[in-house]
């Protein structure tokens, strides 16, 4: 048995991983070089890991985001694999946080948010959100429920960050502080020291996701952007409207991406170190992406960020492993998929060796994700894709009736041409799915027309991130 340990770099795609994660690089000693991801934003993302399914089998989409649809039985946490394992989460991703459910899959869970550097203290904005104070009176409450709380001092630290944060990201002045990646590693090392072995551990770092900023540590000779820019400043439709006319709004939101990366790869290197060092088992260390980027590239189609995209720039995700067991070569050329990620885990846990590559892969997403409405179009932008990989060619088809090939070249991460409009779904790629595009998108609409109901401090940090 040894210990596993899952790092998901949120909207990390292959090709920039590849170029500015050079720290990490150094350390992995097995890459799959053709990874996809299962899904292209976070929700549906996160829980076809865990489970092993595409989107219309859990559910999990932009009509319904809450995990609790799964049963803890069904992720691969629950294999036998696993039995004995403390099972750790530290996320800073909502969608993969308590609000949505999926804490119930850990033994033991911390969110990590702007004002909650301290999962263990009072979080100043649920504080908040919970009180009818406001101004003045709010701060004076918050300083009451601090010195009474059983962490006083790391409450009062989560205050003072807090609000530092929110204020230095509206100043022109460099961001003081990131999205909680040193947060998210200094509550890693705590659990581990706190915990029993063998463990497993799962962590999110948000830093890749918009809005991107300048922010203290940044490696300033990697981009242009001035302290006051931020990408929060026009939204992903006005964007992807007319994606020529914002060209070097793009190319410095571009650079500030590649900055945020080399700057996760500095931060998340010294980790390894000491994980090395402070378990007493072998831990295995792989890092991945929930999904990854559209950066509005030609290849792209002027698609930015991750909306209604089944893009080569959102699927094609690192999968990289740092100390695996003995057996494996350093580099896997076949296609992966997320939806094998479990059984590489369990396989690792166990000190096996599995060979996780596939002729053929396939993705889906339902809905445009979570975020504001489109001007218009809605119900394009809203659609149902499926996307199906065999010999270097994709083709991609909804629930609309669309259906567009594109090819590949595994030299070039993240890249692809279109080769036809009209195209043929293949019958192979149809066993995958129980139902058509149209008749899950239909379902899954009607089933989860509820709303997602989240308190005021998570609906704040969704705004924050483009998803409210």
């Amino acid at each position: 048995m040894r210990n596993v340990v899952l790092l998901c770099l949120d909207s990390v795609r292959k090709d920039t991983f590849d170029a500015y994660a050079r720290r990490l690089d150094r350390r992995i000693e097995l890459s799959y070089e053709q990874c996809r991801a299962a899904s292209s934003w976070s929700a549906p993302s996160y829980a076809s890991m865990l489970t092993g399914d595409l989107a219309h089998d859990h559910g999990v989409c932009t009509h319904d985001k809450r995990v609790s649809s799964i049963d803890p039985s069904e992720t691969f946490l629950a294999r036998e694999a696993f039995e004995g394992h403390e099972a750790i989460g530290v996320s800073t991703n909502a969608f993969a946080g308590s609000a949505f459910g999926f804490d119930r899959f850990f033994d033991r869970f911390a969110d990590v948010t702007e004002s909650n550097r301290y999962p263990d203290a009072l979080d100043p904005a649920s504080l908040t959100a919970e009180s009818d104070a406001s101004g003045p009176s709010a701060y004076l409450e918050f300083l009451r429920e601090a010195v009474r709380h059983d962490r006083p001092l790391e409450s009062l630290a989560n205050g003072a960050v807090g609000f530092l944060d929110t204020v230095s990201a509206d100043a022109p002045v460099p961001k003081l502080f990131d999205d909680g990646a040193r947060a998210v590693i200094k509550e890693s090392k705590r659990s581990i020291t706190t915990s029993r072995e063998p463990l497993f551990l799962f962590t999110t770092f948000m830093e890749a996701h918009t809005p991107l900023q300048h922010i203290r540590g940044f490696d300033r000779s990697l981009h242009s952007a001035s302290n006051g820019f931020t990408t929060y400043e026009r939204s992903v439709w006005e964007l992807m409207e007319a994606t020529d006319d914002h060209e070097s709004f793009l190319e410095t939101r571009r650079e500030l991406y590649d900055a945020t990366v080399d700057y996760l790869d500095r931060t998340i290197t010294p980790f390894l170190a000491w994980l090395e060092t402070n378990t007493a088992l072998e831990t295995t260390v792989v890092i991945t992406a929930d999904h990854g980027e559209n950066q509005g590239y030609p290849c792209e189609e002027g698609h930015v960020r991750h909306k209604s995209s089944l893009s080569e720039g959102l699927l094609h995700v690192p999968l990289a492993v740092v100390n695996p067991p003995d057996g494996y070569p350093e580099i896997e050329d076949g296609y992966v998929s997320h939806l094998e990620l479990g059984d590489l885990l369990a396989a690792f846990a166990r000190e096996e060796v599995v060979d996780l590559t596939r002729d053929r892969v396939v993705a889906e997403h339902v809905g445009m994700s979570a975020g504001p409405e489109p001007p218009e179009r809605r119900e394009y932008w809203d659609r149902l894709m499926r996307a199906a990989y065999e010999d270097g060619r994709k083709v991609v088809w909804d629930s609309l009736g669309n259906a567009r090939a594109y090819g590949l070249d595994p030299a070039r991460p993240c890249w692809q041409r279109r080769v036809e409009d009209d195209a043929s779904v293949p019958p192979w790629a149809e066993e995958y799915f129980d139902e058509d595009a149209a008749s899950a998108k239909r379902r899954l609409a009607e089933d989860g027309e509820s709303e997602d109901a989240v308190d005021a401090a998570v609906q704040d940090r969704l705004e924050k991130l483009g998803y409210a």
